[in-house]
């Protein structure tokens, strides 16, 4: 597709080539070559950048991979100043500046990123601030919201595209393992974990994989999980899984994860979708104190939960022995359990 206005040919850049197919001239950046066994030579690797104008041969009409590999190229409509609005919002931009000023977020994208460490803020400020991701509606979005770019850019939902094509799993885990090694990793604290998943119409996507969605069919999706530290109400990390793994299979994988950060004394806070005998076990042999919510009627529980069934009931200013914390108002037969040893002596309701 391509962009309806006309930039000047590139003289720089790499090497620059007109080739004519059907009439129309077209022009191709060379980025490389590949060597060729059968042919015993190399190969040029071209990508169409745009075509000619027949009328002014030194102009050109760009089209969507022009900006991937000219990015800092001004389009017209940018020079002339037509694509930001007259009225500007700054609020919530001036305290997201303030967070990522904090924790020095800005320098640590800066070393993983680049050169386009602004428009990786500006998109984590976009989905904050307008509680969505589709790329599509980012350039709505800097229309009128101040910016991170270099003069507050506007780029194209292409180059958003692109841009997020281009991030790589290698700069994710960097990003992870700097900002986790930042955190006090003496101090206790506790780590909320939990995950959803997300459907999926992308196509070739190799994380998309038939899976039970949270409606309870089977559908393409992929799974998304993030851990969050509930005593200093920080993020500490994320992840994303093929949609075919279940949550409860999940869970040890994480833990281990947590622990190769250098948290030395963590506990977790889980959900009923993490129970199973095999996950408590593991969490048990580790030395991990937990609290975790399962269905009162599981066959693991069932029989302490019958035991003092009614208790609160009949007795609400008094306390089970053996039993800690206070009563929960709700009607749902669910409990918790906290690990306080080699096995689980504690029921809370």
């Amino acid at each position: 597709m391509y962009l309806g206005c006309k930039v000047k040919i590139p003289k720089d850049g790499g090497n620059i080539t007109i080739k004519t197919i059907g009439g129309t001239p077209y022009v191709y950046l060379e980025r490389g070559r590949t060597y060729s066994k059968e042919k015993k030579y190399s190969l040029p690797k071209r990508t169409c950048i745009g075509k000619r104008d027949p009328e002014q041969p030194d102009l050109m009409f760009p089209n969507e991979k022009f900006l991937k590999f000219f990015p800092r190229e001004l389009l017209p409509s940018e020079k002339d100043g037509k694509v930001r609005s007259g009225c500007i919002h700054v609020g919530a931009f001036l305290v997201i500046r303030k967070v990522i000023s904090d924790y020095r977020l800005d320098e640590m994208i800066a070393r993983i990123i680049g050169k386009d460490a602004g428009l990786f803020l500006d998109l984590a400020a976009y989905s904050i601030i307008t509680e969505d991701n589709a790329g599509q509606y980012y350039p709505d979005y800097a229309y009128n919201h101040t910016l991170f770019t270099d003069d507050m850019r506007v780029y194209s939902d292409s180059k958003v595209s692109d841009f997020l094509q281009d991030v790589t799993v290698d700069q994710r885990i960097r990003f992870l393992n700097e900002w986790n090694a930042k955190r006090d990793h003496r101090e206790r604290i506790y780590i909320s974990y939990d995950s959803t998943n997300k459907k999926s119409q992308a196509g070739e996507i190799d994380m998309v994989e038939l899976g039970h969605a949270k409606e309870g069919v089977e559908e393409d999706i992929f799974n998304y999980a993030v851990a969050y530290d509930r005593n200093n109400h920080e993020p500490l990390f994320y992840e994303s899984y093929p949609g075919s793994i279940v949550d409860v299979s999940q869970l040890q994988y994480t833990l281990k994860k947590a622990k190769s950060y250098g948290y030395e004394h963590i506990g977790f806070i889980l959900d009923r979708g993490y129970f199973c005998k095999e996950n408590i076990r593991f969490m048990d042999d580790n030395g991990y104190d937990f609290v975790i919510m399962v269905k009162g009627m599981k066959s693991l529980v069932s029989g302490l939960v019958l035991e003092v069934q009614g208790s609160f009931r009949e007795r609400p200013q008094e306390q089970h022995p053996g039993l800690q914390g206070q009563r929960h108002h709700d009607k749902k037969e669910t409990v918790c359990f906290r690990q306080e040893g080699p096995v689980l002596p504690h029921i809370l309701r």
